[in-house]
């Protein structure tokens, strides 16, 4: 870690419940079926944590680009700009928009070109090892016709009902509008939301549960140097978490 720039780190951790059944594609055909669910070793399975971000983004992107409403933090409206903020970006990334040039230059103060993300999420894994994945049929309908598609039967596996899976969230250097952000992205999922592969067979209900949240920041020096010598990490209260402060429409 690059202290010279260190403001603060925090770690939410969660456990997704899974409230149907999921079915996250490891793009392989394996065996007799046509779309295995993901995993490492035998029973080893798991949700990419680039997946999970790629979820986030996009509710986050569904705040601040193109909504029917604005978003601010004191008098300053946000936008794509406070996406690209947290979520980092290459040079190809940039809006050739002025307002989230400005943006971006008033976020980080400095050239813009490239900006690593702000958030890590690591892959999450299943908390039960003895979970066996469930064969489930499915058929090609034609979108002209109404019919079913001649040999277009095919198996997909899922992970049943009650199933969970651990999250583990690390965001450094984060001002406190944007964990706001981030928690208005999570605000869907925390009372369930579809998420996954095959949504439209009537699967992909899930629902987060926030666990803890520990934290340091550069300003509290006992637990800074807590950190720096133990790695220990203060409690924060997972409740106010929603409390939602600094943004307002």
């Amino acid at each position: 870690m690059n202290f010279s720039q260190f403001k603060n780190r925090y770690v939410i951790t969660g456990e997704l419940v899974v409230e149907n059944a999921l079915h996250i594609g490891s793009g392989k055909v394996e065996g007799d079926f046509d779309s295995a669910f993901i995993k490492t070793g035998e029973n080893g399975y798991y949700i990419p944590g680039s997946s999970f971000k790629g979820y986030l983004r996009s509710k986050v992107e569904g705040f601040l680009v193109g909504a029917p409403f604005g978003l601010k933090v004191g008098t300053d409206l946000l936008n794509e700009g406070d996406v690209l903020g947290i979520f980092g970006y290459t040079s190809s990334d940039i809006s050739k928009d002025d307002k989230v040039k400005e943006r971006l230059s008033k976020i980080l103060g400095k050239d813009f070109k490239n900006f690593a993300s702000k958030l890590h999420i690591s892959d999450l894994k299943i908390m039960d090892n003895n979970t066996k994945e469930v064969t489930r049929d499915g058929i090609k309908i034609s979108r002209k016709t109404g019919a079913t598609i001649k040999g277009a039967k095919f198996d997909y596996n899922v992970i049943e009902k009650g199933n969970r899976f651990l999250l583990e969230m690390t965001l450094e250097n984060i001002e406190d509008y944007q964990l706001e952000i981030i928690m208005l992205g999570l605000k869907d999922i925390l009372s369930g939301d579809l998420f996954g592969g095959k949504l439209s067979r009537g699967i992909g209900k899930c629902r987060l549960e926030l666990k803890s949240c520990k934290f340091v920041d550069s300003n509290d020096k006992e637990s800074l140097k807590n950190y720096i010598f133990k790695g220990d990490l203060k409690n924060k209260d997972i409740n106010t978490l929603n409390k939602i402060t600094k943004i307002s429409l």
